[in-house]
C-alpha cells in the first residue's frame, strides 16, 4: 500500500536544558541510550497517525462506494416501482395512501436485503437517505389521485351523457342531472354539459326528420322541417348551425324533386311493361293479390295505358273463368259470341270486339302453352312437378327416370281433360341441357336409362306414349332412340338373338361419330323402298329407314365389314339382315287385281309380326282364311284375293293379338253381316 506523507508542521527551535557532567565515558554512552528510545517513540507515534489515517480513509471509500448501491437501487428497480404505482394511482387503480404504503413497504424489504452489503457504519445515513427519497416519491401520489378522480368523474358523466341521449327527449335532463348533482365539477361545467345537451338533442331529432324524409321521398317534410329551423324552433342551435342545416335540407329537396321526376318518367317509360305483365296474369286465370292490383294501378295511372288497365282489371274476373277452361270449350264459346255479335247489334262494337279479341288472344296462348310447353301449364294450375336435374341422368338415371314418368303423368290428365294438350315431360328451357346429358352416355348407359323408362312406365296410364315422348325430346328429334324403346319394350331380338334396340342404340351411335364408311344415300333408299313397298309412308318410313340405317352400320362393324368408301354398293348379306331387323319382316302378297285394260296391279306387301317367317305367316293366314270362309260362306280363295293390312293404330284384339283387315282394292275392309272380318294371329301380340 502506498504510504501516505505526514507532515511534520513547523518546527520551532527549542531551549536546551544543559548539564554539564564530567567529561566521562558515562555520559556519552547515556546520551547515547536516550536518543534511541526517543527516536523509537517518535517513530510509533508516527505509525500510530499513519494508520488512523488509513482507516478513515477505508472508511469513506466504503461509504462512498454503498452510496453508489444506493443510487443504483433508487435509479432502477426503486423509480420504476414508483413509476408503476404512479401509474397505478394515474388510472384510479389504486389511491396515493395505497400507493405511498405499498412503496413504503416495498422499499423497507428491498433496503434490508440491500443493507447486508453496505457498510455498517453509514446504514443509519443510507436509511435516512432513502426514506427521504420515499417521502419525497409518496408526496407525488395525491396530485395522480385528485386527477384520476377529476377524469374518472368527467368520464362518468361522459357516459351518463351518452346514455341520455338514447333516451326520449322528455327524460334527459332528468338522468343527466342526477349524475351532475353529486359531481365535483363546478357549476358552470354542469350547466355547460345540459347546455350540450340541449344541442345534442336538437340535432338528433333534426338529423332524424332528415333521414326519414328522404327514405320516405318526403319533400314536404323537409320543407316544414326548413320552416322551422327558420322560425328558430331550435333555440339551442346557433345560427350558424341553423344555416348549415338549411342548405342540407335544400340540397336533399333538390335532389328528391330531381330524383321523383326521373322516377315519374321511368313509371311513365314502363308503364306500357307493367300493363303488360299484368295482362299476363289476367289472361293465365292467375288470381290476383290486392296489393298487386293497386301497384299496377299506381304505375299506370294518368299514362295511356291506364284505359287499357281499367278495361281489364274490369273484365278479370271473366277473363280468369274463361282462362280456367279447356281449349274445346274456350273454341266453342268464342264461336258463339261470334255469332252473337253476327246476329245482334252492338251498342258499343268497338268494345265487343276488343273483349272478342282478348278472349281470342286467351284461347292461342293457352293453346299455345299446351301444346309447346304443357309444364307451364300445369304449373299455372299449382302443380309442383319433379326437377329435372342433367347431373341426374348421369349420377341416378332411374331417379331421372321416375321424374319423366311422373310428369308424364300430369300431362296425360290433362291431356284426358284438354285434347289439345301435349305429352312432354321436358320442359323447352330443360330440353338442352337433357339432350346434351342423354348423348353424352355410352351406348350401355342408353340402354339401361331406357330399361329403366320403359320399367317405370309399366302399369301407368298411357306410359308407352310418355317414354316415347321423352325419348324423341332427349334424341333432339332423332326418332332411333324411339325405335330402340319399342324394341326394347317389345323384347325384339333376331332368330340369332341379336337385340333390336342394342343395335339401333349403336348403329346411332356409329353414324354420328362417323366412323366407317356407308353406301350412298340414294343406293340405301332405293333398296329399302323396294323392301318395304306400300307397308309404309311419310313420317313412319321415314323414322323406319334411319333405323334402318343404324342397323346396316352396326350389323358391318359386327360382322367386321367395311366399305372401301361411300360409292360402294351395299352388302346384300347385311342388307337383307338390316331390313328384316328394321321392320320385323316384309311379306309380299301376289296382286290378283287388274285394271280396265287387264293389266295386272303391282304385288301387294303386308307388315309380319316381327321376326316371323314367310312360311309360319302363310299358316297362321291359312288357318284364318278357312274360319273366316266358314262364318261366312266366302270360298277361301276369293278370300286370299284380298290385301292385307295388319291393323297398327286400331284396336288390338281382346287378348292383345295382332290382327289383320281384309281390304278390296278400293281400301274398304271385308264386311260381312255388318260385321267387319278379320284374320287374328293366334298368340301373336308383336
Amino acid at each position: 500500500m502506498m504510504r501516505i506523507p505526514v507532515s511534520r508542521g513547523r518546527v520551532e527551535p527549542q531551549a536546551q536544558m544543559q548539564t554539564f557532567t564530567p567529561n566521562t565515558g558515562l555520559s556519552e554512552i547515556g546520551r547515547a541510550i536516550g536518543g534511541a528510545v526517543q527516536a523509537r517513540d517518535e517513530q510509533q507515534r508516527e505509525q500510530g497517525v499513519q494508520a488512523k489515517r488509513l482507516e478513515l480513509y477505508h472508511n469513506d471509500l466504503d461509504e462512498k462506494e454503498g452510496r453508489i448501491k444506493v443510487d443504483d437501487f433508487l435509479t432502477t428497480s426503486f423509480a420504476e416501482k414508483t413509476t408503476l404505482l404512479r401509474n397505478d394511482v394515474a388510472n384510479g387503480v389504486k389511491n396515493s395512501q395505497q400507493a405511498s404504503e405499498e412503496l413504503k413497504s416495498w422499499t423497507d424489504g428491498e433496503f434490508k436485503s440491500l443493507s447486508e452489503s453496505l457498510p455498517m457504519h453509514a446504514q443509519h445515513t443510507y436509511k435516512q437517505y432513502v426514506d427521504s427519497t420515499v417521502g419525497k416519491q409518496g408526496a407525488g401520489f395525491l396530485p395522480l389521485q385528485l386527477k384520476a378522480d377529476e377524469q374518472k368523474n368527467i368520464s362518468l358523466l361522459d357516459r351518463a351523457f351518452s346514455i341520455a341521449t338514447r333516451l326520449p327527449r322528455e327524460k334527459r335532463h332528468e338522468y343527466l342531472g342526477s349524475y351532475l348533482a353529486g359531481a365535483n365539477i363546478p357549476e358552470v361545467q354542469k350547466a355547460e354539459y345540459l347546455r350540450n345537451l340541449d344541442i345534442t338533442s336538437d340535432k338528433m331529432d333534426i338529423d332524424s326528420r332528415m333521414l326519414n324524409a328522404v327514405d320516405n321521398s318526403d319533400i314536404n317534410s323537409l320543407k316544414t322541417l326548413s320552416s322551422e329551423l327558420s322560425q328558430g324552433s331550435f333555440a339551442s342551435l346557433d345560427g350558424q348551425t341553423a344555416q348549415n342545416y338549411q342548405k342540407s335540407i335544400a340540397s336533399k329537396i333538390a335532389s328528391l324533386e330531381q330524383k321523383q321526376q326521373v322516377m315519374e318518367q321511368k313509371r311513365v317509360n314502363e308503364a306500357g311493361k307493367v300493363l303488360n305483365s299484368f295482362k299476363q296474369s289476367v289472361l293465365t286465370g292467375r288470381d290476383l293479390d290486392p296489393d298487386y292490383i293497386q301497384n299496377v294501378r299506381t304505375a299506370v295511372s294518368g299514362t295511356e295505358h291506364q284505359a287499357d288497365f281499367d278495361f281489364y282489371i274490369q273484365q278479370s274476373k271473366n277473363f280468369q273463368d274463361f282462362a280456367k277452361l279447356d281449349t274445346s270449350e274456350q273454341l266453342k264459346r268464342i264461336n258463339q259470341q261470334k255469332a252473337n255479335m253476327k246476329n245482334t247489334p252492338s251498342a258499343d262494337p268497338e268494345a265487343e270486339n276488343k273483349l272478342l279479341s282478348t278472349y281470342e288472344s286467351i284461347y292461342q296462348d293457352k293453346l299455345k302453352t299446351l301444346k309447346d310447353d304443357p309444364n307451364q301449364a300445369l304449373r299455372e294450375k299449382g302443380i309442383e312437378l319433379p326437377e329435372i336435374n342433367p347431373l341426374q341422368l348421369k349420377l341416378n338415371p332411374n331417379q331421372f327416370a321416375s321424374n319423366l314418368i311422373e310428369i308424364g303423368t300430369y300431362q296425360v290428365s290433362m291431356k284426358d281433360k284438354d285434347a289439345n294438350a301435349t305429352i312432354k315431360p321436358i320442359s323447352p328451357e330443360e330440353l338442352p341441357e337433357a339432350a346434351k346429358a342423354f348423348d353424352d352416355l355410352d351406348v350401355n348407359g342408353k340402354l339401361s336409362f331406357i330399361g329403366s323408362l320403359i320399367n317405370q312406365s309399366k302399369g301407368v296410364k298411357d306410359g308407352a306414349k310418355i317414354w316415347e315422348a321423352a325419348l324423341g325430346q332427349l334424341g333432339s328429334g332423332d326418332m332411333n332412340y324411339v325405335m330402340a324403346g319399342v324394341a326394347k319394350a317389345n323384347n325384339y331380338h333376331t332368330t340369332e338373338g341379336r337385340d333390336l334396340a342394342t343395335s339401333i342404340i349403336t348403329g346411332t351411335q356409329l353414324l354420328k361419330n362417323k366412323q366407317l364408311f356407308m353406301p350412298k344415300e340414294d343406293d340405301l333408299r332405293a333398296a329399302f323402298n323396294d323392301y318395304v313397298g306400300q307397308t309404309l309412308t311419310g313420317t313412319s318410313a321415314n323414322n323406319a329407314y334411319e333405323t334402318f340405317k343404324a342397323v346396316y352400320a352396326d350389323t358391318m362393324a359386327a360382322r367386321g365389314l367395311s366399305h372401301a368408301d361411300s360409292k360402294a354398293m351395299p352388302d346384300k348379306s347385311v342388307l337383307k339382315t338390316a331390313l328384316q331387323m328394321a321392320t320385323g319382316g316384309i311379306y309380299t302378297q301376289p296382286s290378283k287385281y287388274t285394271n280396265y285394260m287387264g293389266d295386272r296391279g303391282k304385288d301387294w306387301k303386308v307388315t309380319k309380326p316381327y321376326g316371323m317367317d314367310d312360311d309360319a305367316f302363310e299358316s297362321k293366314l291359312d288357318r284364318g282364311y278357312s274360319d273366316i270362309s266358314k262364318q261366312t260362306g266366302i270360298s277361301t280363295s276369293d278370300l286370299k284375293g284380298l290385301r292385307l293390312r295388319q291393323l297398327r293404330q286400331g284396336t288390338p284384339s281382346s287378348t292383345g293379338e295382332i290382327q289383320y283387315d281384309l281390304i278390296n282394292e278400293r281400301g274398304q275392309p271385308l264386311i260381312v253381316n255388318d260385321a267387319v272380318w278379320r284374320i287374328k294371329m293366334s298368340g301373336v301380340t308383336k
